[in-house]
């Protein structure tokens, strides 16, 4: 499935089991990042390896998630992974949308890809008559104000303290 965006030289698509080296690529970077932001985020033996078989076989073609891919000129060059989650046993807190791993090359940031693929995720959850949907930010990353310039707003905040 191709998404309409704001993006004239790109397109924004649902992956298939093709793109597995594509996102892998991606999806490397994005845990180096992590890393950097904090070494607990190191990826542990053969992690990688079980990341793409959870998109392989959890992902693909499945009706609770999918992952949005970026292209330009042949090139993957962002994604996020678009996913429903369940309700709350106690509150009024029915299924909605939450997005995983949103990611752009950082030869690609600032053009408007992270934006495109933002877009393109909330069009997949109307499509699922999702309520709403959230996602978890890195706090102190300059992409939060991304969010809030889409009109996301925070609504809960992690505190950790180690021991």
């Amino acid at each position: 499935m191709e998404f309409e965006t704001s993006l004239a030289d790109a397109t924004i698509r649902t992956a298939g089991p093709d793109d597995a080296e594509g996102i892998m690529s991606l999806w490397n970077g994005y845990a180096d990042t992590l890393v950097d932001f904090d070494e607990r985020f190191t990826v542990e033996e053969g992690g990688r390896e079980k990341w793409q078989s959870y998109f392989t076989n959890s992902l693909v073609e499945s009706s609770r998630g999918d992952i949005l891919l970026a292209e330009r000129d042949g090139e993957t060059v962002g994604a996020l992974e678009a996913r429903v989650i369940g309700g709350h046993p106690v509150f009024n807190f029915g299924k909605h949308g939450m997005v995983y791993g949103h990611y752009v090359h950082p030869e690609h940031r600032g053009e408007g890809v992270g934006k495109a693929l933002i877009e393109a995720a909330e069009a997949w959850f109307r499509e699922k008559d999702m309520p709403f949907w959230r996602i978890d930010v890195l706090h102190g990353v300059e992409e939060e104000e991304l969010y809030r310039e889409y009109g996301m707003k925070p609504m809960e905040v992690t505190y950790e303290k180690e021991l």
